[in-house]
């Protein structure tokens, strides 16, 4: 885990009410997977409005300068750094929340019910 990384998306990306609790819970390995819980079906009240550009429903096409990203996620992935490519494949593959953190933007993939997974692009 990258903390600097994970407080840095939490202060630009996460509206106020949610950005102390979800802080706690990304920094204690315990309380971690409730935070990735929060954005499963809950990501449009956590997100911070003013920094929504779209929402897709696949990564396909999707582009950015950066060339690394950092990835939070329940998964065998979770705290590592990935080239941006390999990123998409995963967070196109996973069931459950995934968020990818770049440099100027960020991808917060919301599990859905029903129906297809929303991706948040932040920047």
């Amino acid at each position: 885990m990258d903390i600097d990384i994970e407080r840095q998306f939490v202060k630009r990306y996460i509206d106020k009410d949610y950005q102390e609790r979800l802080l706690y819970e990304f920094g204690s390995p315990k309380k971690r997977v409730n935070a990735l819980s929060r954005f499963s079906h809950n990501a449009e009240a956590i997100l911070k409005k003013s920094v929504r550009k779209n929402v897709l429903t696949s990564p396909d096409g999707f582009q950015e300068k950066d060339q690394t990203v950092y990835i939070i996620s329940w998964g065998e992935n979770d705290g590592v750094t990935m080239p941006l490519s390999d990123a998409l494949r995963y967070l196109d593959n996973s069931y459950s929340s995934v968020i990818l953190v770049g440099s100027d933007f960020s991808l917060v993939k919301e599990e859905a019910e029903t129906g297809y997974n929303k991706i948040f692009y932040l920047k």
